[in-house]
Parts: structure tokens; C-alpha cells; sequence
């Protein structure tokens, strides 16, 4: 099941970003969306106990959480952008490297993480080694929320018990 499941995952976004209906398009993205699926449904559904109605509501909070995210992503922007066009960019401008420890226990839920503050402009994840993240962040504003509500967010989504 966990098959369907990463292939549905998979083909639903190619077909919407694809654009393109025709028969070699949609026939081009079923093998491709067939042999992931094949090769990585163990990352996508690590959980083999999990059932198809929790699976679903797992989808449903991340496509929330994405919605979200697509949010900060635009709020960072703008904080970027006021901070390499201001005529004070110096005293703005305070790289620093933050240390924490997260809470996320699944190895899904920390690479979710991990990538949502990088793709979240002016912090970028160095490294992660276990439950502790690296995270390079472009001032103080943008390491103040690390991990912030994004962390308890992802936490809802992906863990039974946080």
C-alpha cells in the first residue's frame, strides 16, 4: 500500500506542475512517479502500521503546513529585503551560527526541519547530527524564532506524541 500511497504522492504534483496532458507527458511522469516509488516509499511511509484514514489526515495538515510555510517564506523575504536595501545594513546585518536541540524524534520530521528553514530566507541549516540542528542565520530577528512554532508544527503533523 505504502507503493500507491508514494506514487499518488508523487504523480498528483507532476501532473499540476507539469502542465502538460498529453500522452507522452502523463506517460513520461507514471514511469518516473512508478520507479520512485518503487525506489523511496520506504522514506516517504516509514510507518507500515499507519492507516490509510491517518494517512490522509496526515496529508491534508501538511498541505496546511506547506500553505504555511509558503507564508513565512514571503514574511523572510520582505525581512531580507529591508535588510540588504537599508542604508543601515551594517548595524542590520549580524551573521551568527545557532545551536539547538529539537524535539522531533522521526528522522522525517527533523529532514522536514531541516528543510523548511532553509527554504525560509536569511536561515540555512549547516548541519544536523542526530536531534541537534545548525543553523546559519542571517541576524538576530531571523535566529530568534529558530525553531520557533515551525518545529511544534511538523511535530503535529508527523509525531504520535509531541
Amino acid at each position: 500500500m505504502k507503493y500507491t500511497y508514494s506514487f499518488l504522492v508523487l504523480f498528483a504534483p507532476w501532473l499540476v506542475l507539469s502542465g502538460k496532458f498529453d500522452a507522452m507527458h502523463v506517460g513520461m511522469g507514471v514511469i518516473c512517479c512508478l520507479l520512485l516509488s518503487y525506489l523511496c516509499a520506504d522514506l516517504l511511509f516509514q510507518d507500515s502500521n499507519t492507516s490509510t484514514v491517518q494517512r490522509l489526515r496526515q496529508l491534508v495538515k501538511f498541505t496546511t503546513y506547506l500553505g504555511w510555510l509558503f507564508w513565512q517564506i514571503i514574511i523572510a523575504n520582505f525581512h531580507v529585503f529591508r535588510v540588504a536595501f537599508s542604508p543601515r545594513m551594517e548595524k542590520l546585518l549580524s551573521p551568527r551560527m545557532v545551536t539547538f536541540e529539537t524535539q522531533l524524534k522521526k528522522e522525517l520530521s527533523r529532514f522536514v526541519l531541516a528543510n523548511s528553514i532553509t527554504l525560509t530566507p536569511g536561515t540555512v541549516t549547516v548541519r544536523v547530527e542526530g536531534s541537534r540542528f545548525l543553523v546559519h542565520a542571517l541576524n538576530e530577528t531571523a535566529a530568534r524564532d529558530l525553531p520557533g512554532s515551525m518545529e511544534q508544527r511538523i511535530a503535529n503533523i508527523f509525531e504520535k506524541n509531541l
